[in-house]
């Protein structure tokens, strides 16, 4: 049995994603491979994942998101198996989106993965902090948290534009 030329495009794309998957979280959660601003560490999975799902739609976002979202639980010691429900969630819920009421374009990119940093930060604080009752919870998501979303939303661009540059190298001909 051989694989057609468009068939063999798409598995080498998604290779190339599931390979840019891996050096995202590498680069995301090894200390001082990524430069923190004052601190304040980039959370680059989120745009990764968000813009491969746009290009791919819902069912390769499921299971991109879960591929990044484990990868970021094996290297955190956050709640257990949170980041691979909330990455599995972001990836399925942007390609269905995009593949029914939105456009594919970097301000709709723009749009999403600034829904899904917030929304991943504020459920990740209120779980480490909030429901833990740690004294001085809203000065980390004040100090921390709103400027991580800021500075992982600057560098959602890098992110759409990479995948957008995979995805028209390896369509068909």
């Amino acid at each position: 049995m051989r694989l057609s030329r468009e068939n063999k495009n798409v598995y080498i794309r998604r290779f190339i994603f599931a390979v840019l998957i891996l050096l995202t979280a590498a680069l995301q959660n090894t200390g001082g491979l990524f430069p923190e601003i004052f601190g304040v560490r980039a959370m680059l999975l989120i745009p990764a994942v968000v813009c491969i799902s746009m290009h791919e739609r819902e069912i390769s976002g499921i299971f991109f998101g879960l591929f990044g979202g484990l990868l970021w639980d094996a290297f955190s010691a956050g709640p257990h198996s949170f980041n691979a429900i909330i990455l599995t969630t972001i990836g399925f819920g942007c390609g269905a989106l995009i593949g029914s009421i939105m456009r594919n374009n970097l301000v709709t990119a723009l749009l999403l993965t600034s829904t899904a940093v917030f929304v991943y930060n504020t459920l990740f604080w209120f779980i480490a902090y909030v429901f833990k009752g740690y004294a001085g919870a809203g000065r980390a998501y004040l100090t921390f948290y709103l400027p991580s979303c800021l500075y992982t939303i600057a560098l959602m661009p890098v992110f759409y534009y990479l995948v957008r540059f995979i995805r028209n190298k390896t369509r068909k001909a």
